[in-house]
C-alpha cells in the first residue's frame, strides 16, 4: 500500500503540471517585495428564505479533499446510515437533487465536495419542485463562476486494507469561453457481520454470516460554456460512469424443532457480483432580464446505462442428510431517462413570481433469471422473466411571494400528471398540489415561519418488480407491482434567530401519510418471505432544535437534534396493525482552528428506532473526525477517521402472531485514510 500511496501521490504532483503546460504563466513577485492587503467580504454560511434554509459550502475547509456525502452528513437536519442511505429528519423519503434535477445514484457517488457552491435544504418543499421526495428536498448547487485562467486540482487518500480515491479536476476560464473536466477512480469495503434468531410455529431458526464486499468505481466529466453577453450564458454538460462491485459470504443456518432436536443444519457460501455504467449529457441556457433579478432558465438532460447482478450460491448440509447443492439467479437490463425543464423568476416590486414547467420520462428492462432452482425449492421452476417499468411525468407550477402586512407569505400550485406501467400494472393520476410559506419578522434577529405542502411519493422500479428472488433457502424477496402511490400533508411552525456568533431555528411539524408503503414479512415453513405493501396511514409529529455558534474565537459548533413521534397502521394477513414510538435523529459537529493552516472536526451523526407495520428498525450512531494541514497554499496534507466507535449495529425486529424474527447487523467499518491534495492555477492559494 506505501507503494500504491507514493505513486498515487507522483501522479497527483505531475498531473497539474501536465494541465497547466496549456497556459505557463510567469511567477508571481515575491509578496514580501511587494506587500499587499486584500479585505474579503465573508458570505454568511448560513441563509434562511421563505422556502428553504442555504448552507454555504464554496469555502469550507474539506472542500478540497471530501466527497459530496462527506459534506452532506455534516449539514443539519441531513444523516447518512451505514448503508450510505440519507435521511432528512430521519425520513428516508427524501430527493437529493443537482442543480435542480435529481441526481443519479452514480452522479452523487462521483461529486467532489470541491465543486458544490451551496447546499439548499426543504424540509417543506413549495410546490416549485417535484413532489416526490416527501420527507423532504436537498438541492446541491455547483459552482459556476470560475477564475480566469487555468485552475483545478488532484487528490488522493487511502489506507492500508486498500481503500482509496483519487481525483483530477481542471476549468480554463479564456475571454467568454470556459471549459473543463474531471475523472476520478475509488475503491471502498465493507465487512458484515449478521446473526439472526427467528421463531415461527413450534421451530427455531439461528443464522450466522459474515459478508465482505469490495466496490471501485471511475468517472469522467467534461463541460463547455459560452457567455454570448452579460444576459446569455450557454452550457453543455457530458459525464460517463463505472461501478462494480463483488460480496463473499459465507453463513450457517441451525433450525430445531419444540423438541429441541435439529432438523436442518447447514452451511451457505454465496458469491454474487454486480456491475453498472451510465453516461449524462445535458445543457443549459440562462438569460437575464432587463428587471433586476429577472431569470429564465432551460435545462434538458437525457440518461442511458444498463446494471447486471447475480449470485452464485452453494449449500452443503449435514442434516437431515449430507447434501452439496448450488443453484444462482441473475438479473440485468438497461435503463435511461429524460428531463426537461424550465423555470422563470421575476420580482416585481416588493412580490416575487416563479413559474415553470417540468417534462421527465424514466424507463428499464429487467431480465430476471435463475439457475438449477429446483435444488434448492423441489419442484420449483427456474426464472425466465422480463420485467419493463416506464414512468411519464408533466407538471407546471407558480408560486407567488408577497409582502402581507408584517407577513411574507407564498402560495404555490403545482400540477401533476402521471403515469407509470410495471409490468402487468399501469397507473395514471392527475394531481393538485399546493404549498403555502410564510414568515413574519418579530425583530432584526428573529422571524415566525410556517408552512403548508401536499407532496405525492411514487413506488420505484425495485419495489414494483414482481420477481421472487432467493437470497438463501430461508429468505426470499417479492416485489408488489400495485403499489399505491402515499400523499404526504405536511404541516410546520418554527422560528430563525439569526445573532452575531449564534444562530438558532426550531420547528414543531407534523406530517400525516396516506397509503404508505412499509417492508413486510410472512413464513411459509420457515421460509421468510419479505415484500413491500401499502399500508393505511402513518403519522410522524416532531420538533427539531439547530444551533450553531461559537465557542471561542476558534472553536465553531453546529448542534441538531430532531424528536419525533412515529406512529403506522395497516391491514396485513387479514389483520389490523398499528405501531407507535418516539424516536430521534440528529447531528452535531465541532470545528478547532488552532491556527491559519491546522483545521480539526468531529461529526457526530445518530438515528433512532424505525417504526414498519410489523416491526421496527434499532436506530444507529457513527463519530467521524477530519483533520487538515496546509502544508503551503497549494499543498494540503489530510486524515479522516471514519466511525472511530465501530458503532454501526443495527437490529430488525419482526413481530407477528405466528412468530418472530430478529436480524442484527454490524459492519466494521472504522478506518483512518490518510490524503494529499494539491491546488494549481490562480485559484491554488485561498
Amino acid at each position: 500500500m506505501v507503494r500504491v500511496l507514493a505513486v498515487m501521490v507522483a501522479v497527483v504532483a505531475c498531473a497539474p503540471g501536465v494541465v497547466w503546460a496549456q497556459s505557463a504563466e510567469a511567477p508571481p513577485a515575491d509578496s514580501k517585495d511587494n506587500p499587499t492587503i486584500t479585505i474579503k467580504a465573508r458570505k454568511p454560511s448560513v441563509t434562511n428564505k421563505i422556502d428553504r434554509r442555504v448552507y454555504d459550502v464554496s469555502t469550507s475547509a474539506q472542500s478540497a479533499f471530501a466527497t459530496a456525502s462527506d459534506v452532506l452528513q455534516r449539514i443539519p437536519s441531513v444523516t447518512i446510515d451505514p448503508r450510505g442511505r440519507i435521511a432528512l429528519r430521519g425520513d428516508p423519503q427524501v430527493k437529493v437533487m443537482i442543480d435542480g434535477v435529481e441526481s443519479r445514484s452514480g452522479a452523487l457517488a462521483n461529486l467532489q465536495a470541491s465543486e458544490i457552491e451551496r447546499i439548499e435544504v426543504m424540509t417543506n418543499p413549495s410546490a416549485q419542485f417535484a413532489s416526490d421526495g416527501s420527507g423532504g428536498i436537498i438541492n446541491i448547487i455547483l459552482k459556476k463562476k470560475r477564475k480566469d485562467g487555468v485552475n483545478g486540482n488532484a487528490g488522493v487518500r487511502g489506507d492500508d486494507d486498500g481503500r482509496y480515491n483519487i481525483n483530477l479536476g481542471f476549468n480554463t476560464k479564456r475571454g467568454r469561453w470556459t471549459w473543463g473536466g474531471s475523472a476520478g477512480t475509488s475503491r471502498t469495503l465493507e465487512n458484515t457481520t449478521w446473526r439472526g434468531h427467528q421463531t415461527w410455529g413450534t421451530e427455531t431458526t439461528d443464522g450466522v454470516s459474515h459478508s465482505d464486499v469490495s466496490r471501485r468505481g471511475t468517472y469522467a466529466n467534461a463541460s463547455l460554456a459560452y457567455d454570448a453577453n452579460e444576459r446569455d450564458r450557454l452550457e453543455l454538460n457530458l459525464s460517463h460512469y463505472r461501478w462494480r462491485a463483488s460480496t463473499r459470504e459465507d453463513g450457517t443456518v441451525l433450525i430445531k424443532n419444540a423438541a429441541g432436536q435439529v432438523i436442518d443444519d447447514h452451511g451457505e457460501d454465496v458469491f454474487s457480483a454486480e456491475a453498472g455504467h451510465g453516461s449524462e449529457v445535458s445543457a443549459h441556457f440562462q438569460h437575464k432580464g432587463a428587471v433586476e433579478g429577472e431569470t429564465l432558465d432551460l435545462n434538458v438532460s437525457y440518461n442511458t446505462g444498463t446494471y447486471a447482478d447475480g449470485a452464485w450460491h452453494r449449500l452443503i448440509g449435514a442434516v437431515p442428510t449430507p447434501s452439496d447443492i448450488a443453484y444462482a439467479y441473475f438479473n440485468e437490463g438497461p435503463e435511461g431517462g429524460m428531463n426537461f425543464k424550465g423555470d422563470y423568476e421575476r420580482p416585481l416590486g416588493k412580490s416575487r413570481l416563479n413559474a415553470g414547467f417540468e417534462i421527465e420520462t424514466n424507463e428499464s428492462e429487467g431480465l430476471n433469471r435463475s439457475q438449477n432452482l429446483a435444488n434448492l425449492v423441489p419442484g420449483e421452476s427456474d426464472i425466465d422473466s422480463l420485467f419493463l417499468y416506464d414512468r411519464a411525468t408533466q407538471a407546471a407550477y407558480v408560486t407567488w411571494q408577497t409582502p402581507l402586512g408584517k407577513w411574507a407569505v407564498m402560495p404555490g400550485l403545482r400540477v401533476e400528471a402521471e403515469r407509470w406501467t410495471a409490468g402487468p400494472a399501469e397507473t395514471s393520476d392527475l394531481r393538485w398540489l399546493p404549498s403555502l410559506n410564510l414568515n413574519r419578522t418579530l425583530s432584526d434577529s428573529t422571524k415566525l415561519v410556517a408552512s403548508y405542502s401536499l407532496r405525492t411519493q411514487r413506488p420505484n422500479g425495485y419495489q414494483l418488480n414482481p420477481r421472487l428472488v432467493y437470497y438463501g433457502r430461508y429468505y426470499t424477496y417479492e416485489g408488489n407491482p400495485y403499489l399505491k402511490a402515499q400523499e404526504t400533508d405536511a404541516y410546520e411552525i418554527g422560528y430563525e434567530f439569526e445573532g452575531k456568533d449564534f444562530s438558532s431555528n426550531g420547528s414543531l411539524y407534523y406530517r400525516v401519510n396516506a397509503n404508505p408503503m412499509t417492508q413486510t414479512r410472512r413464513v411459509v415453513g420457515q421460509v421468510v418471505m419479505t415484500s413491500v405493501t401499502t399500508a393505511d396511514e402513518s403519522r410522524a409529529m416532531g420538533l427539531e432544535l439547530t444551533a450553531k455558534g461559537k465557542v471561542s474565537e476558534k472553536i465553531d459548533y453546529s448542534v441538531n437534534l430532531n424528536v419525533f413521534d412515529s406512529e403506522i397502521a395497516g391491514m396485513f394477513g387479514g389483520e389490523a396493525l398499528k405501531r407507535q414510538y418516539v424516536t430521534y435523529s440528529g447531528n452535531a459537529v465541532i470545528d478547532w482552528r488552532p491556527n491559519a493552516k491546522d483545521w480539526l472536526q468531529f461529526n457526530l451523526n445518530a438515528e433512532g428506532r424505525g417504526v414498519q407495520l410489523q416491526g421496527y428498525q434499532t436506530g444507529f450512531y457513527r463519530l467521524d473526525m477530519v483533520y487538515r494541514h496546509k502544508i503551503t497554499p497549494k499543498w494540503t496534507f489530510s486524515v479522516r477517521g471514519f466511525d472511530l466507535l465501530n458503532s454501526s449495529k443495527r437490529e430488525t425486529v419482526f413481530e407477528t402472531p405466528q412468530g418472530t424474527s430478529r436480524v442484527e447487523s454490524r459492519t466494521e467499518s472504522p478506518g483512518v485514510m490518510i490524503g494529499i491534495n494539491r491546488k494549481f492555477g490562480k485559484g491554488g492559494a485561498e
